[in-house]
């Protein structure tokens, strides 16, 4: 089968649909955001906010990805949004399996954050009072990224329905390159 890499904009689905389809497959299922948080050690008086938009959580990442490089066997990996930025990272993915991009139209992914409450939409850091409108700080991630993250998919997935369907749609490509591979 072999390892497939999920890349996309922040709250794209990546993560849910890669647990779901894991599932499914009955297939090992990594996320990188989380192996990076368990990398990071408490930060003493550094914020969720500050670690979040610092280098310490880049290179975890980075850290995540050469620790999957050595993981034998097939798998279903969610990335951090940020890991298609990097070009190493590109590269072991390349290098491993297949990439595909997981593509949500922004409104709804912004209507999602709204119903089920998962994040505000304005962030206060609490040492430097500083705001950053999440809404803002989303599209301008999205305009500038998604041809990068175009650029070095293998396959995409638009995920515009609900989890359950995006998670189908996500099984039957993966069967589907499965089949070309044969």
């Amino acid at each position: 089968m072999g390892k497939f890499f999920l890349i996309g904009i922040p709250n794209c689905g990546k993560s849910t649909l890669g647990r779901l389809t894991a599932d499914i497959l009955k297939l090992p299922f990594y996320d990188t955001d989380t192996m990076a948080c368990d990398r990071l050690e408490p930060a003493g008086s550094d914020s969720i906010f500050s670690r979040a938009f610092s280098r310490r959580f880049a290179d975890a990442q980075h850290a995540a990805m050469a620790d999957l490089t050595g993981i034998d066997g097939d798998a279903i990996i969610a990335t951090g949004a940020e890991i298609a930025l990097m070009s190493e990272c590109v590269q072991s993915m390349r290098t491993m399996g297949t990439i595909i991009l997981i593509k949500r139209n922004p409104k709804l992914v912004l209507e999602d954050l709204r119903n089920k409450g998962k994040r505000k939409f304005i962030l206060r850091e609490e040492s430097t009072g500083m705001e950053i409108d999440m809404r803002e700080n989303f599209i301008k991630q999205y305009m500038d990224n998604y041809s990068q993250y175009k650029s070095i998919a293998d396959l995409s997935l638009d995920n515009n329905g609900s989890e359950e369907e995006g998670a189908q749609k996500l099984v039957m490509l993966i069967n589907q390159c499965q089949a070309a591979k044969i």
